[in-house]
This record gives C-alpha cells, structure tokens and sequence, in this order.
C-alpha cells in the first residue's frame, strides 16, 4: 500500500507533538500544575493532539474511516472548551451552551456515521479526504463555538486584568487571537482555496502555545473571572486581629475589621462554637470565617468557592503551626505574625492583585517577588544575628516596593566595601606603627 504523504500530513502529526509537549510542560511547572481549572485545558489541548492525528491519518491512508473519526472528535473538543470556559467563569461546568452542543453531538455523530459525509477529493496534487454536506456544515459550527468561546473568555480576561497582570493578560489575549480568530478566517477561506487549511492549523498552534506560555507564567490569568479576593484577617480567641491583608483598597482599619468579625462571631456562636466553616452573605460579596482552636480567620471575596474555602483551612492550619510559640504566649502584636505573608503566597498565590491601577503606584511584591532573593536572605542572615528582628525586616521587605530590596542590597554592599576600606586603613596604620616603634 502506498502511503499518501504529503505536507499536510506531515505538519498534522508536528502540530499534533507540538500540543502534547506544551500540555505535558503546563502539567509539570510548579506554578500551574495543581491548578483544577488548567486541567481542563489540558483535555482540550488533547482533543486537539488526537483531532490532528486522525486528520493526518485520513489524508496518510485516504481513509474514509480516519476523517469520519476526525470529524466526530470536534464533539468531545467543543464540549471540553465548554466546560472549562464555565469553570473558569464560575467553578461550574454546566450551561445553556453546554446542553444545547451536548443535543447537536448526537446529530454530529449520526450524520458522520452516513455513507455520504465525506469524500475524496484532489488538492494542491494530492488526494485527500473532505467533509461533506450536513457534516461539514455542523464541523464548521463547532470549530466556530470553540472560537467563539475562546474570543469571549479571553476578551473579558483582558478587559478585567488588574494592572500587575495586565501584560501577561495581553499576551494570553494575542495568543487567543491567533487560535480562534486567525484560525477561523484562514479556515473559511479553506472553502475557497485549500492551501489555507496549513495556515489555519498553524495558527491554532502558534495561538495554543502563546496561551500556555501565558499560563504558565502567570496562573493568576485564571482566577481574574470567577471571584474577587478582597481581605483576609486573622484574630486570636480574644477577638484581638493578630494578621491582616488586602488584595484591594479597603479604608477599614484591621481593628475595625476585626470588630466587625467579632460582631458575627458573636451572633453566630451556635455555629461556630464547634469550628468549622461559615459563610456569611453580605450585600456585595460573602464573608468566609474559619473558626479553630487558637485564631478565627475571617476572609472577604466577591462570592464562595470550593477552592477559597479549602485556601482558608488550609491557611488557618499553617498559621497555628508557624505560630504556635506566639499563640501559646498570647502574643498580640501584629509585628511577630507579618511573617505570615509567606502563607498569603503558598495558599493565596494564585488570586491577583487589585491595589496597583497605574505605572505612578508604588509596586507592590506579587508572585515571583513575594520571596526575597535567597543572596539578599543570606545577607540578612549574616549580618542580623537577632531572629526575631531578622523575621521582621523581612517581613518588611516583602511589602517593599520592588525597587526596596535591591535598593537594600546596593547599599549593604557600598556599607561592606567602606567598611573593608576603613579596616584597611585601620590595618595599615597599625602597620606603620609597628613598624616606627621597631
């Protein structure tokens, strides 16, 4: 048998690898490969390896069989798209659309099982395997709700970025362009003339890739739609705030806050007298308390979810742990508890910033800054023996501005440098010294 190879199938199959191994790389990066939502983007990113594959194989083998199953796999893509668009929106995956496509497979898969739905044709000089009629019509659909969703997923991520994230959301929102819109038009002009069909397929590539890089180097794009973060407050059983953060402006004081959190504990006692988790409905968001042994720790976004729900227990334990010296003393300065933003980082990390509006702010430490560099750690290390006062600059210098700490650095070593110089000089006159009353 003589094999049908062509360009066409060979970019199916490159495209097809190129998927897998940018799946596989958003699944084995620290910052993304926990994430639920980015899990249903990797099906996607599947479906689309396994649609290329059977598209290669159709035009490889002339196979009626492979184009049928090529066809009938825009089912399971579409569906898939669906579902993680509504997760991201709301940690839901049911919708209208979602139903509506579900009915529409059904049709799909009937009218790609018919003798008629696809036939040989010869293009670019070579023969290879279309659609046809009902089933073609319907392909064109789903590859055009896939787009669609995409398109309106991506444009509310950008138009929503808060400003620290908004270079990273451009960069997701180009790579959306390239998949859905360039992808789209380079395939209906397929209709017209063939060769248009390499570029529509390169261009999901280029788009699926530029998307993953986005992700991966800023998770937080995934949390920008489905709930606003606003504060989180830690106090003790005496209702005194031992920690507090903000994601966006708040003009409360942690104090006023905290008797805020008092007030509703109070009235919910009956609730929250056995631990646990409650939450509280307020006019514009919801209030989320966790209750346990030593702390309650109240947090306050725009509505509930499983994922913030489990970030507060989650954050609460690890706060009694690092604590527990602190909490068993009855410590009340808030001072000894601001090496908890370290906390704020492992099980918040993912939720953006909303402070910074503009280039004129102060900048703020996120993501990869929230750590100082492990050289500036080592120096404090080596030169604040005091762990108690080492924690607190640190704690400082986390909430730097990002100029802070290297600002901190240049100026340790200038200190270094003159201090080495005046050692020297002290070195040399001794010296000398030595020297004259020989």
């Amino acid at each position: 048998m003589v094999l049908n190879w062509n360009i066409e199938v060979i970019l199916d199959f490159i495209f097809s690898f190129i998927i897998l191994i940018t799946a596989f790389v958003s699944f084995i990066a620290p910052k993304t490969k926990k994430i639920t939502s980015l899990f249903y983007f990797r099906l996607v990113f599947l479906a689309f390896s396994v649609f290329f594959v059977f598209d290669g194989l159709s035009i490889l083998f002339i196979s009626p069989f492979f184009s049928r199953i090529s066809g009938i796999i825009l089912l399971p893509l579409t569906l898939l798209v669906i579902i993680s668009i509504n997760y991201t929106f709301r940690e839901d995956y049911y919708s209208l659309g979602l139903i509506i496509f579900c009915g529409l497979g059904v049709l799909l898969v009937y009218v790609g099982l018919q003798p008629d739905s696809v036939g040989v044709s010869t293009y670019l000089g070579y023969p290879r395997i279309d659609w046809r009629g009902l089933f073609n019509i319907l392909g064109i659909l789903f590859s055009g709700v896939v787009s669609f969703y995409l398109l309106y997923w991506g444009t509310k991520t950008y138009l929503k970025a808060p400003f620290l994230i908004k270079k990273d959301a451009t960069i997701l929102f180009l790579g959306i362009l390239f998949a859905s819109v360039l992808g789209m038009l380079f395939y209906f002009l397929y209709v017209f003339e063939p060769v248009y069909i390499l570029f529509s397929n390169l261009s999901i590539i280029i788009g699926l890739v530029v998307f993953t890089i986005a992700i991966i180097r800023e998770p937080k794009l995934l949390y920008i739609l489905p709930f606003t973060v606003f504060r989180i407050v830690v106090k003790d059983r005496e209702g005194r705030p031992l920690f507090d953060h903000d994601w966006s402006e708040s003009n409360i004081s942690e104090r006023i806050f905290t008797g805020f959190l008092n007030a509703v504990q109070l009235m919910s006692e009956e609730v929250m007298h056995i631990g646990g988790l409650l939450d509280i409905n307020l006019e514009e968001g919801i209030l989320i308390l966790k209750e346990s042994d030593k702390t309650t720790v109240g947090l306050v976004a725009s509505k509930s979810s499983k994922l913030l729900r489990d970030s507060v227990v989650s954050f609460t334990t690890a706060f009694e742990k690092k604590f527990d010296r602190e909490l068993k003393a009855s410590v009340s300065d808030m001072s000894a508890y601001e090496p908890a933003y370290e906390l704020i980082e492992k099980y918040f990390s993912n939720f953006p910033y909303k402070i910074i509006k503009n280039k004129k702010q102060p900048l703020l430490l996120s993501g990869k800054y929230l750590r100082i560099p492990p050289e500036l750690d080592n120096k404090l290390r080596s030169v604040i023996t005091d762990e108690k006062e080492y924690e607190a600059i640190k704690a400082e210098l986390i909430k730097s501005p990002l100029s802070m700490p290297s600002d901190f650095f240049k100026s340790y070593s200038e200190m270094k440098e003159e201090l080495e110089q005046i050692s020297g000089k002290e070195t040399k006159y001794l010296d000398t010294d030595s020297n004259e009353d020989k």
